[in-house]
């Protein structure tokens, strides 16, 4: 997990790059032992790319996140791992580690449910409705425990009786917003939390794009439920789609 990790926190090394090297040499280990010359025989790395990796090749930081994780619970999820489904490790952005904390679960099917994080009541019923509907169906339900939309669709798949992942953009030692404190720790013992961000890093605008596209990724079909423009619900849309994945909006407010 420690060559994992530290690949991961290497600057100019970004999923798409990481993906091929793994490719290329087998496993993050063997990347960390290589030195600049073998890297140079790596045509699909820039020279910025290669000196990043030397001059950047100290295990201790890999060493404290560990630490951190082991201290607080999280687990790692790593891209040759086969509980990685296949939906979410296929396209080319795909991280190639996943902080976690819950149970991962075989996911047959999948559905996302985003939308406004201010919404409608009849938004909050559909959304209750369709998340409890597809729990019944021992469907998956992928959301962003964010305000609104995100929350009642997690709730309603736990109150169901099914199960529910929730894709954060920051690390899983902090709970955005503070007020769902209790639906993450119910989703901890019954769904699966999963992050790309380690411990301690916190929410930010930037990261939530980031976010949305795993949502897109991690499910097979998508539901955009009263979303506004720029919002988001509709960045999600467009990663669904650009992933080949179905897309149903069943509300836009514009």
């Amino acid at each position: 997990m420690i060559y994992w990790i530290w690949l991961t926190q290497i600057p100019f090394i970004g999923p798409v790059t990481t993906r091929y090297l793994i490719k290329e040499l087998g496993d993050a280990e063997k990347i960390y032992q290589a030195d600049y010359k073998f890297l140079s025989g790596i045509s699909g790395l820039s020279a910025r790319q290669r000196e990043s990796i030397i001059r950047n090749h100290s295990l201790e930081k890999a060493k404290r996140i560990m630490d951190d994780c082991q201290n607080k619970n999280i687990s790692i999820l790593c891209w040759n791992d086969e509980r990685y489904p296949l939906r979410a490790r296929k396209p080319a952005d795909a991280p190639p580690m996943l902080y976690y904390k819950g149970n991962i679960k075989k996911m047959d099917q999948t559905v996302g449910i985003v939308g406004a994080r201010r919404c409608s009541q009849e938004s909050k019923q559909k959304t209750a409705a369709l998340a409890s509907e597809y729990a019944q169906k021992q469907v998956t339900v992928v959301s962003g425990m964010a305000k609104g939309i995100d929350s009642y669709a997690h709730t309603a798949c736990l109150n169901a009786g099914g199960y529910t992942v929730a894709i954060l953009g920051n690390g899983l030692d902090i709970c955005y917003p503070s007020e769902h404190n209790k639906l993450m720790k119910c989703i901890e013992e019954k769904g699966l939390l999963i992050s790309e961000y380690q411990p301690g890093i916190q929410p930010d605008k930037y990261r939530f794009p980031r976010r949305n596209r795993l949502i897109g990724s991690w499910s097979d079909k998508l539901f955009v439920i009263e979303a506004g423009r720029g919002s988001g619900a509709l960045i999600t849309a467009e990663y669904s789609r650009k992933y080949g994945r179905e897309v149903e909006m069943m509300w836009e407010n514009f």
